[in-house]
């Protein structure tokens, strides 16, 4: 009896220590989810990205992390607010576009007066996040990005999916999450407020707006 409890005891030891060698040796990545006045940002690193996406001009290999958004090709691109641009995107669907906007630094030095919120994902999640993204842009003949628009360091590409309510550029950010591997309802997050704050949730809140 007491060698079958020894056995047992160095099995689970053994066992307890291979669990824990397993978790130090998979890669751990951090994204971040940004408010962007209206709409939502998910910031991922740079590097994550096949180079052979961009276009000559449209390079990012010294950015530390882009700053992703997506939403109506004419309200995401004006930047005053227009009512009829919004109207316009809510009553029927629309032409869509995604944002990116270069990080050269550490996100936590880059935001100020707005809300951000930091996650950990896996390799295989960061992936099926880049993934989801390239998939959502619309590629040319050579498999490049098709530019849209340019404002204040905001670059626009043309994306393959249409804007309708009530799939708003918030609830695309929230499906996003969920492609990385995270348990939400996308359609339940109307809100940018509501998706930073249910990312704080699921990881950690570095900023309060």
């Amino acid at each position: 009896m007491v060698k079958l409890k020894l056995h047992i005891f160095l099995f689970l030891f053994l066992l307890s220590i291979d669990a824990k060698a397993f978790q130090e040796q998979e890669n751990t990545n951090s994204i971040y989810v940004s408010s962007l006045s209206w709409h939502t940002g998910i910031v991922i690193p740079a590097a994550s990205f096949p180079e052979s996406l961009w276009k000559e001009g449209h390079d990012y290999s010294e950015a530390e992390y882009l700053e992703i958004g997506w939403g109506d090709s004419d309200f995401f691109t004006t930047r005053n607010f227009n009512l009829w641009y919004g109207l316009k995107a809510v009553m029927w669907p629309t032409p869509a576009v995604i944002q990116i906007k270069p990080i050269p630094q550490q996100v936590e030095n880059h935001y100020t007066n707005t809300g951000v919120a930091k996650l950990e994902v896996n390799d295989e999640q960061l992936q099926n996040l880049i993934t989801y993204i390239v998939e959502e842009l619309e590629l040319d003949e050579n498999g490049k990005v098709i530019p849209t628009a340019e404002d204040s360091g905001y670059r626009f590409y043309k994306s393959s999916s249409t804007y309708y309510f009530p799939k708003n550029s918030n609830v695309w950010a929230a499906r996003a999450l969920k492609r990385a591997g995270f348990s939400l309802r996308p359609f339940l997050y109307q809100t940018t407020g509501q998706v930073v704050k249910k990312s704080g949730k699921m990881g950690e809140m570095i900023m309060e707006e």
